[in-house]
Order: C-alpha cells, then structure tokens, then sequence
C-alpha cells in the first residue's frame, strides 16, 4: 500500500478502540515500537502486506486505514463529556470509537434525507448571557406547549438531531456531543440510568449543542444545568406546584414533569419556592434515595428511532445487504452490526429455537 494511501489517523483510531497501547500492539504483533511509533506519526511508509497483516489482526478491513480524517477527532474543544473521572486509556477508547462511529455515520446520511427543520446555533451574547430566556425561545420554537416535555428525544430528531444509545463501557460516562462536518448534531447516550436521569442529561447535552459550540466558557457545565431546568421546569410554569413540599408531593411531581425528585426539589430551593430549613430536611430525607429513587416512580425511557430509520433505509429502501453495508462503512461485519444492526441470532440460539419447535411439534 502506498504511503499517500495510508492515514496514519486510522491506524491510531484502531488501536485505541481496541483497548491497545502503542506498546500492546506492537508486542502483539512482534515488532519494534519505535517502528510502529514512527509509521503512526506519520514518519516512514508502511508496506502492503503489513498493513493487511495489522487489519487481520486488529478486525478492520484494509480499506478503513485509508479514509480520510475522521470528523470527530481529540483535542476539538466542541466536544462534551456528561462525565465524571474516567481513566485515560477508557477515555482514549471510547473517543477512538466515537471516531469511527461519526465517520460512518455521516457516510451514511450521504445517502438520505431528514426531514425537520435544523436545530439552530444561539449566540450567547444577544441574550446577555440569560440561560434561562434562550431555554424558553428554544421551547416556543420548537413548539412545546405549556407544562412538561413529553418526548424530549422526540422533540430533539424532529429538529434534525441524532440520538444513538451507546455502551461507553463505563458507568461513569452519561453521554457525549458534538456536531459533525455537516453540522449535524449527535448525542451518544448511555442508557443504563433510570429515565427521569437520561432526560435530563440530553437535555443537558442539548443546551451545549445550541449555546457553546465554537465558544469557550469556563461555567459551561453550569449554564448547560441552568438550560436543561427551564426547558424542563420553566420557572413561571413549574413554581406553582413547588410549595408545601413533601416526599410524597415530590413523588407525583417527579411522575408529572418526568424529571427526579432531586431535581424537582434542586429547583424549589434556586426558585425559593422553600425555605433553607425545608430544604435541609427534605433533603435529609431524600437520602435513602441517594443511590436510586424508588423503581416505582420510574420514568419510561425514551426510545431514539432517527438512527434507526437511516439504516433501514439502507437496508429496505436502498436495498443494500449486510456485506455491502460493511464495505460501506469500512467495517467488519462485526463492528457493523454492534454500532448500526440488531445482532443476528447465533447458531446455537437458533439450532436450541429449531430443536425446541420440534419437540413441540412432536408432543402435539
């Protein structure tokens, strides 16, 4: 293969989605670091049977280390993390696969159309920095009427944004964002939180898609919380029932407005709705929830579909199969179906649904 050919990028993305250091790897495949340190800077060409020979062995095809830079890459700083302290080498990870995750998905919306009208960019600055007043114009534009978003995935694909459960393979990630080349909004969601939590965290991620991209800030976390309250707890909507506070008025408050009871209750004290000392009680209260709130009260979690529908498009309408979906992508047919397809059932699954229906059929 030749050099002009070979990305370099990609072979990094690939290494780091497997969970390799540059070490790792080159142990695996028993040559010398500095050789492989120099081919991923870029430095010196790699030959074509070396490069088949670290696709086999990282589960790419040949074609994957040839595409051109990847939209999503380290370093951009309109990138957001919900996280708390995540390990490097997991960070490096999941970054790498966010990477091929982008690249392909905006390969694929090369060949559909969305409909919706664009989720548009706020400049901070012509609402003099007030969070709250771009939440609720973001609100009456996207037409929500009074009282509690129903469907905030919903709402947010109908405004052309793509929301994609992902497994970051650590609980202590919640979702990332960022737009792609074409400024196509993505949020990569964990879904392993009870819903009331999931719903805020997109619209969390939500606030930064519309109000810091391009910009930074250094209370950006903040201001995305202030964003996610008033679009889901508009001060002048939500104040009335925030009085007279109790647990069991917070339970049927949270199945409401579909948001915690800690957020509920983190509202009435920035509203003053309650007193300081009513606060510290309900919260003294509240802390037999502090791992979960009561399974009762669960919030059902929204189900994303726009990603969904790009791939059957490919599938139905386009009428593309699964190898020419992998050599679409530039993946493994593995890679494709854990990023973009439902997995196929396995032949012992099967040979145990036949071997059943059989005995069955026997019986009768």
């Amino acid at each position: 293969m030749q050099a002009e050919t070979f990305n370099p990028i990609w072979l990094v993305i690939a290494r780091q989605s497997r969970g390799k250091t540059q070490k790792d790897l080159a142990e695996s495949l028993c040559v010398n670091q500095g050789w492989l340190s120099r081919i991923e800077g870029g430095l010196r060409t790699i030959s074509e049977d070396k490069v088949k020979e670290v696709a086999s062995f990282l589960n790419y095809p040949v074609g994957f280390f040839s595409q051109p830079d990847p939209p999503y890459l380290l370093g951009r700083t309109d990138v957001f993390h919900r996280k708390t302290a995540v390990p490097e080498k997991a960070l490096d990870r999941i970054n790498a696969q966010l990477a091929i995750v982008s690249t392909a998905l905006e390969r694929l919306l090369q060949g559909v159309e969305i409909d919706g009208s664009d989720m548009e960019l706020v400049d901070l600055e012509e609402f003099h920095g007030s969070i709250e007043e771009i939440a609720q114009m973001v609100r009456s534009n996207s037409g929500v009427p009074r009282g509690p978003v129903m469907n905030l995935t919903q709402l947010i694909e109908n405004a052309k944004g793509i929301v994609i459960p992902f497994d970051f393979g650590t609980r202590h990630i919640d979702a990332i964002s960022f737009r792609l080349s074409n400024s196509r909004p993505v949020f990569f969601m964990s879904m392993s939180a009870p819903g009331d939590r999931l719903r805020f965290t997109l619209c969390h991620e939500l606030g930064h898609m519309i109000m810091h991209q391009g910009v930074l800030r250094e209370n950006k976390e903040d201001e995305a919380n202030r964003f996610a309250a008033e679009f889901l707890m508009p001060a002048h909507q939500v104040t009335p029932y925030l009085d007279s506070l109790s647990l069991g008025k917070l339970a049927a408050l949270k199945l409401q407005w579909r948001v915690s009871m800690a957020a509920l209750l983190k509202r009435a004290q920035t509203l003053s709705t309650i007193t300081p000392a009513q606060a510290k009680r309900l919260w003294i209260q509240m802390s037999q929830y502090r791992q979960r709130e009561p399974e009762e009260l669960d919030i059902p979690i929204e189900t994303p579909h726009l990603y969904k529908e790009i791939i059957s498009a490919y599938r139905n309408e386009l009428e593309y199969d699964v190898p020419e979906l992998c050599k679409l992508l530039r993946l493994s047919e593995n890679d494709t179906y854990r990023y973009f397809l439902e997995p196929p059932q396995c032949d012992m699954a099967r040979a145990a649904v036949e071997e059943a229906e059989r005995l069955i059929r026997g019986n009768q």
